[in-house]
């Protein structure tokens, strides 16, 4: 016989009981839903893993951007700055140069 020991009490279970079956079905099922509750940790660890290195994948590219663009886009200014009148609000086809060439003539 078995002995099962709760805090206040002792009670004696016979070998053969359907108690025992029930405890081991007990213990298999609980042994199973350990191992789908470790695999949806698993999941939960892996997905949170991934919404990170997409935060990653969308700010560093705009990171970058913000670090970079300026002095790109000033040498590109700067190399357009003539034809765009450099820097005077007017381009070289309104330039008054040019317009003053064509009139004249």
């Amino acid at each position: 016989m078995q002995e099962i020991k709760t805090q206040k009490t002792i009670t004696k279970i016979p070998p053969n009981s359907n108690v025992e079956k029930l405890i081991k079905e007990n213990l298999e099922i609980t042994r199973e839903i350990h191992d789908y509750t470790r695999k949806t940790s698993r999941y939960i660890l892996f997905s949170q893993i991934l919404s990170i290195v997409k935060i990653i994948i969308i700010i560093g590219p705009i990171i970058l951007a913000i670090l970079y663009l300026p002095s790109l886009l000033s040498g590109a200014f700067s190399t357009y700055s003539d034809l765009l009148g450099g820097g005077t609000g007017q381009t070289v086809i309104e330039g008054n140069s040019f317009l003053n060439k064509l009139l004249e003539k």
